[in-house]
């Protein structure tokens, strides 16, 4: 097959969704990436797929390439291979309703057959039930996505973030149904929270949790409470109910195709912006009584779904 060369993107959750974009074009091409990740295209490697690091000096992103470095193919591709980079630019965002729709209008690939899920292996899932079983509790698990600030790597987050007040309130209407867990890699002048310190059972705030363990354990508890970003594309793609509060700089629907069996919930603002802008005043004001309705009814069937498939039951019912 005729060799291509992707120049895939940084982000986490990019990189996620950049599966559906690989597994299609690796039934006509010999396919090579450039990405700061190897283990999230685990099941694409063993397909064929070549993976070639992309340096690059974001904190995340280099953190993983060194942990993974021994992983990462060291030959090149051919010369004179066709590359092809993937993005997503916010006019074909807005355009085609969402970023997946909007990476496969780039890259020539088909948005009704998308499909960025990704397979758990049972030594990840393995990983996850140390610390499962480290934190020893009856109740569903949450894991939750405290709001963070990191303007030396990315100068988004503040616009993006949704409204502090509300993201707390939000949480703290559902999270006595939970054992909660607070997922973040935070580093002194680097990254760091914002918004109102809620309470967590369970902290992992330092990177504890590399890839593996982070999906086996997404896949493995009842629900996602996060803001927009790789913590509701990766539960998407492991099929774990995901409660995504958004703030401006862009809307809910943006987010919603490209992996076939993960349910969420998204949350807009009352007035949702689509700017892409890290310095557009957007409004960021939630209903917040009819959010916390929405919320609870789909913590609820969260957790209903938890242990019916803990029983052996069914799956979500929408």
């Amino acid at each position: 097959m005729t060799p291509l060369l992707i120049r895939g993107m940084h982000g986490l959750g990019d990189n996620i969704r950049q599966r559906a974009i690989i597994r299609q074009l690796m039934a006509s091409h010999d396919v090579w990436l450039e990405s700061s990740w190897v283990s999230v295209y685990h099941d694409l490697i063993v397909d064929g797929l070549r993976v070639i690091n992309k340096p690059t000096r974001l904190r995340t992103q280099a953190k993983n390439a060194a942990r993974e470095s021994g992983l990462f193919l060291r030959s090149r591709p051919p010369a004179g291979t066709r590359a092809l980079a993937v993005n997503y630019p916010p006019d074909d965002v807005r355009r085609h309703g969402s970023v997946m729709a909007a990476m496969c209008a780039v890259t020539g690939t088909d948005i009704a057959t998308a499909d960025f899920r990704l397979p758990i292996p049972m030594s990840w899932k393995a990983k996850a039930a140390v610390w499962l079983e480290q934190w020893n509790t009856d109740l569903p698990i949450m894991l939750y996505r405290p709001l963070v600030d990191r303007p030396a790597d990315w100068g988004g987050c503040a616009a993006r973030n949704p409204d502090h007040a509300a993201y707390a309130d939000l949480f703290r209407s559902i999270r006595d149904r939970f054992f909660v867990v607070s997922i973040a890699d935070l580093a002194r002048g680097k990254e760091w929270m914002v918004g109102e310190q809620v309470h967590a059972d369970a902290t992992c705030h330092a990177g504890e949790l590399e890839f593996e363990t982070l999906a086996a354990l997404t896949s493995m508890t009842a629900m996602v409470f996060c803001s927009p970003g790789f913590a509701g594309v990766l539960a998407q793609a492991v099929g774990t109910p995901a409660a995504m509060t958004f703030g401006g700089y862009e809307r809910s629907a943006f987010f919603f195709e490209g992996a076939q069996s993960g349910p969420v919930l998204g949350i807009d603002p009352i007035e949702p912006c689509s700017c892409f802008s890290h310095h557009h005043a957007c409004k960021k004001s939630i209903d917040i009584e009819q959010a916390k309705s929405r919320l609870e009814l789909f913590a609820r069937e969260a957790i209903d779904r938890h242990h019916r498939s803990a029983e052996g039951g069914s799956e979500w019912a929408a």
